[in-house]
């Protein structure tokens, strides 16, 4: 069979012998194909599988797909009432408006895009080398958050707060929030482990919540790190699960993590406009469906596959544990502070008193130590000898009470 080549199929026949002899690398081939780096990237793949007769032979069963004027000028206002989001997004929206249109690639969308000249290709950015990744879902977790104007109209900042496998990239929580707090933080971590069960380690930066830093420079007092108050490291280690440190200054380190949220902040906003988000609790609700949307159906370049399918391909390698149904995640996922009973087997937290009910011999719990534990907004639960105790309040004994 004699293959007929055109000019740029001759081309990059020329090109990929020099890439196979080593005398240049597929990056200096850009310039000499003249493809962008990912296109050609793809048809040299298909080069070394199939060879050079598969590479140029024409797989077409059916006429190319036309679209008229009017979809082409649909498509063009529907990019720019949108804010020009990424192509990927900008089809699947469109798709979601017009079902009746028919399947457009993405690079069929950029071209007509750039004619209309609304669409500006720019330069591809730096390819880096390969990433650690996990062997197996659950071994490692990173987390992190960020600050931005999420919402539309609205000049606040928000939190935005997220935990993703390092394996399979999949989301496993995710929450924008008004404060970078503890029990948000609590919140996110109680419904991954609820829903996938525990990991064996959470790879997070050196945000206070997770290290105790000090620096040693006051002249009146030296710090030890024995006295950190860190209460969502306790609860983690409560259910057998390691915290890692970032270094200083080294965000490379959670990389993944980092390439998430870039693509949240690029994409999030996009969602926002199309359902009209107004406030914080909408804004949640539309990132639980854009979560979906990345776990489920948006294809993974690096993983050339969505984040659900390969953490369902990995399934049986998972290291997630079930949890103990006799742990109490809401215990777990709370303040935690101890306390001495005194003679009056009563105990005092935040200005307040609490009389404890005696024993059923009528012995009282003097010396020894109580936890407390308490979320904002919620009842005060004590514990003694891990017997969660009855209580009533008395009077407050000092002017800074809360409830």
């Amino acid at each position: 069979m004699i293959v007929k080549l055109g000019d740029k199929m001759l081309t990059l026949a020329k090109v990929f012998g020099l890439v196979d002899c080593r005398a240049i690398s597929l990056k200096e081939a850009v310039t000499l194909s003249g493809y962008s780096y990912w296109h050609l990237t793809r048809l040299y793949h298909r080069y070394q599988e199939s060879g050079l007769k598969e590479l140029f032979q024409q797989h077409r069963n059916r006429p190319p797909t036309k679209i008229s004027p009017q979809q082409v000028s649909q498509l063009r206002n529907y990019y720019i009432d949108l804010g020009k989001p990424q192509l990927s997004l900008l089809l699947y929206f469109f798709r979601l408006k017009h079902p009746d249109l028919p399947s457009l690639s993405r690079e069929w969308a950029r071209q007509i895009l750039i004619h209309e000249q609304v669409y500006s290709p720019g330069k591809r950015g730096k390819v880096f080398r390969h990433r650690f990744e996990a062997p197996a879902p659950g071994l490692l977790v990173q987390g992190d958050s960020t600050t931005m104007q999420w919402l539309p109209n609205d000049t606040c900042y928000y939190h935005l707060i997220a935990f993703i496998d390092d394996c399979t990239r999949l989301c496993l929580g995710a929450r924008i929030a008004a404060h970078d707090s503890v029990v948000e933080h609590f919140q996110i971590l109680k419904g991954v482990v609820r829903r996938y069960g525990r990991f064996v380690a959470l790879y997070y930066d050196n945000d206070e919540k997770y290290r105790y830093i000090r620096h040693n420079q006051s002249r009146h007092y030296t710090y030890h790190t024995d006295q950190a108050d860190l209460q969502v490291v306790r609860a983690l280690s409560e259910l057998g699960i390691k915290v890692i440190n970032t270094k200083l200054y080294d965000p490379c380190g959670k990389g993944k993590i980092e390439r998430f949220i870039q693509t949240v902040q690029l994409q999030l906003p996009v969602w926002f406009r199309r359902y009209g988000v107004q406030t914080l609790s909408e804004a949640n609700r539309v990132l639980s469906r854009y979560i979906r949307f990345y776990n489920q159906i948006r294809y993974h370049r690096e993983l050339r596959s969505t984040p659900q399918e390969k953490f369902q391909a990995l399934g049986a390698q998972s290291r997630f544990t079930p949890v103990d149904s006799k742990v109490d995640l809401n215990k777990v996922f709370s303040y935690r502070v101890e306390r001495i009973v005194d003679r009056a087997n009563t105990i005092r937290f935040n200005g307040i008193e609490y009389q404890l009910q005696p024993t059923a011999g009528g012995f009282t719990y003097c010396g020894k130590k109580a936890e407390v534990r308490y979320l904002p907004g919620e009842p005060v639960r004590i514990y003694i000898d891990g017997q969660q105790q009855n209580y009533h309040k008395l009077l407050t004994k000092t002017k800074d009470a809360v409830e």
